[in-house]
């Protein structure tokens, strides 16, 4: 397995590329990081891709529909697929995610769950399905709503335009969207 660093706002994003050409995305802390350790540093792979990350965490709009989907089971398959169509600026509720996918509202955890394993993170736009009433749900793992994975979260709906609801059970107290936004990473 290889992989190749961005810089981006949010820290480091790591694209990680297996010998038969499947693709990864991952947040990482550093060269030591877990998801990386095993995994040999190769700044020569996936130029484009890398260069469309660039322009995403830059604010432009940019198109991933070319990047083939991970493998995973078909009702995961069906999800990816369709997060894959949420426009940018947008946001789906999992129970509408399930539903796109072709199962019932009913089946919104088992969405969730394909959202939480999603292995290509900013190019199928997870951050872009909420839980019920709006909160933000998990992200990358975590649905501590005090997590740096859930100021991220929070950071790609912004720069998308797209500001979540905030949950004030969760969070104690309503929170200003850009001094969240911008300042929490």
């Amino acid at each position: 397995m290889r992989y190749r660093m961005i810089e981006t706002p949010t820290g480091l994003f790591a694209l990680l590329q297996s010998p038969d050409g499947r693709i990864g995305s991952t947040w990482i802390v550093d060269e030591d990081d877990p998801a990386v350790v095993d995994c040999e540093c190769d700044e020569s792979i996936l130029s484009d891709l890398t260069q469309r990350v660039r322009e995403y965490f830059a604010g432009r709009i940019v198109d991933f529909s070319d990047v083939p989907l991970p493998e995973g089971s078909e009702f995961f398959s069906r999800c990816w697929a369709a997060c894959r169509t949420i426009p940018r600026g947008e946001t789906r509720g999992y129970g509408e995610l399930a539903e796109m996918s072709g199962a019932k509202a009913a089946a919104a955890r088992a969405a969730g769950q394909a959202m939480r394993r999603n292995p290509l993170p900013i190019i199928v736009p997870c951050h872009r399905v909420l839980a019920t009433g709006g909160r933000l749900g998990g992200f990358c793992g975590s649905d501590d709503p005090q997590s740096r994975q859930l100021n991220v979260k929070r950071w790609l709906l912004g720069l998308e335009g797209a500001s979540p609801r905030v949950d004030r059970e969760s969070t104690g107290a309503v929170i200003e969207e850009q001094e969240l936004l911008f300042n929490t990473i």
